[in-house]
């Protein structure tokens, strides 16, 4: 069920203000996988409560995890064998989810389905779905061969070597590196070329050694990963917290590039902790927008001078963070050429043709060049004499990018606001809140 749209009104004055940021979706994704795989009970601290995090909860759930939430604290008991209690498990729309919860069905002991909604059954799952077939895996497709939904069935699914070729879904990597200690032999990968969205697999690594897992790496020439093997063993129950979100935090320091002389504290950060987005955040350090931590927090200060944007900026070690970005780049000065953006085809919508699409309503001149986004910002970025209503393809990084946009020009109305909850279901109380620390212009 889609909501009513949500007009955002351009600010008149600088915003001062703080935002305590949620926890990591990317993290909060990794760690309750492997405390529902550890054995014992494992304390959360600080993970994000969101669409994709509650359906996967829910998966772990019907595998057998006990799942409790007191506050801020997340207790996950784990489970030695996984016995599926329903026959179909929904995982909505999240794509990141839904591969780690068809990678951990492989191991259960019942057939169990697994389905998603609309644009979840057009995402991709091909190749994972072939990696764990390799593995032993018996997948049966319950629709399109390659995508959900599917019946995995009990299987002997064993360890070994497999080689990744480049355009792999770091997401399909992951799942399998997840799920590496519960099976016999472990998994060893071999990239056959630079892997696709490199950080996030790094990302993986780190929570996985977090958890006392056994990961070792193989670099080539250049520093990529080359090899990556992942050992058996025993999970061990552990006391977590996770960091907040480097992708949420991104719109509150774009919102600090793009509204002259504001001052925006982000509560939370880790830029240790090898989130992507951190490195989008340091993007915008690089046009001018001021940076300082102090303890958690992450200081963000705009000189007061409109930012010429980055000429050439290649977005393929932070896919998530192109959408900020974007509508940033549409508020330079100059041209931007925002490079990288494979992934994005298959995101929750096209995010490349829908920015396209969108910033042109909104004024800019967007022209697609194969993958490549090449965004010319349109000259006065005074209020739209006709409102854009912008389609937010039921991706909630769409709806939160044109907010902050909204926030600078005006004139913007977001359709289906409520999309936002796939990730960060409180980001419009905190869009009021930064508001209100700037004085609202009269309106008739």
């Amino acid at each position: 069920m889609t909501s009513r749209p949500r007009s955002v009104m351009p600010l008149p004055s600088p915003v001062d203000a703080a935002v305590q940021v949620p926890g990591s979706k990317s993290l909060s994704n990794r760690a309750l996988l492997l405390a529902a795989m550890a054995k014992g009970t494992s304390h959360l601290r600080g993970i994000l409560e969101s669409d994709d995090t509650n359906a996967l909860v829910a998966a772990l759930e019907t595998f057998g995890a006990t799942i409790t939430r007191d506050a801020d604290v997340v207790s996950i008991t784990g489970v030695d064998s996984l016995r599926p209690d329903i026959g179909t498990i929904d995982m909505g729309a999240g794509g990141t989810p839904a591969r780690f919860v068809l990678a951990l069905a492989s191991l259960t002991e019942g057939p169990v389905s697994i389905d998603g909604s609309p644009r979840l059954r057009e995402r991709p799952m091909s190749e994972l779905i072939g990696m764990l077939t390799d593995l032993g895996a018996h997948i049966e497709p319950l629709g399109k061969p390659g995508h959900l939904p599917v019946r995995v069935h009990p299987g002997r699914i064993k360890g070994g070597r497999i080689d990744v070729a480049a355009q792999a879904s770091s997401q399909f990597v992951s799942a399998l590196m997840l799920i590496a200690p519960h099976i016999h032999d472990g998994i060893e990968l071999n990239f056959t070329d630079v892997p696709t969205s490199e950080a996030y697999i790094r990302l993986t690594i780190s929570e996985l050694k977090a958890w006392g897992v056994d990961v070792t790496v193989i670099e080539d020439a250049d520093g990529h990963l080359r090899n990556i093997r992942v050992s058996p063993g025993d999970i061990k129950a552990i006391d977590r917290r996770i960091p907040a979100d480097a992708s949420s935090a991104l719109y509150w320091a774009s919102l600090a590039t793009i509204i002259l002389g504001s001052r925006i504290e982000l509560i939370g950060l880790d830029p240790t902790d090898g989130q992507p987005d951190h490195q989008a955040i340091a993007a915008l350090g690089r046009i001018g927008l001021g940076l300082e931590r102090i303890g958690d927090r992450i200081i963000c200060i705009n000189p007061g001078h409109q930012h010429e944007g980055w000429g050439d900026l290649d977005a393929s070690m932070m896919p998530d963070g192109a959408m900020a970005l974007a509508i940033v780049a549409s508020c330079a000065s100059d041209a931007t050429r925002l490079t990288g953006l494979e992934t994005l085809r298959v995101k929750e919508c096209d995010r490349v043709e829908a920015l396209a699409t969108e910033l042109t309503r909104t004024g800019a001149k967007v022209v697609i060049e194969g993958d490549d986004l090449v965004i010319h910002p349109q000259t006065d970025l005074t209020e739209t004499a006709t409102p854009s209503r912008i389609e937010t393809y039921d991706d909630h990084r769409m709806a939160m990018a044109f907010a902050v946009l909204g926030l600078r020009q005006g004139g913007i109305s977001i359709e289906d606001p409520s999309c936002v909850a796939k990730s960060y279901p409180g980001f419009w109380e905190d869009l009021m809140k930064v508001e209100s620390t700037a004085s609202r212009r009269d309106t008739p």
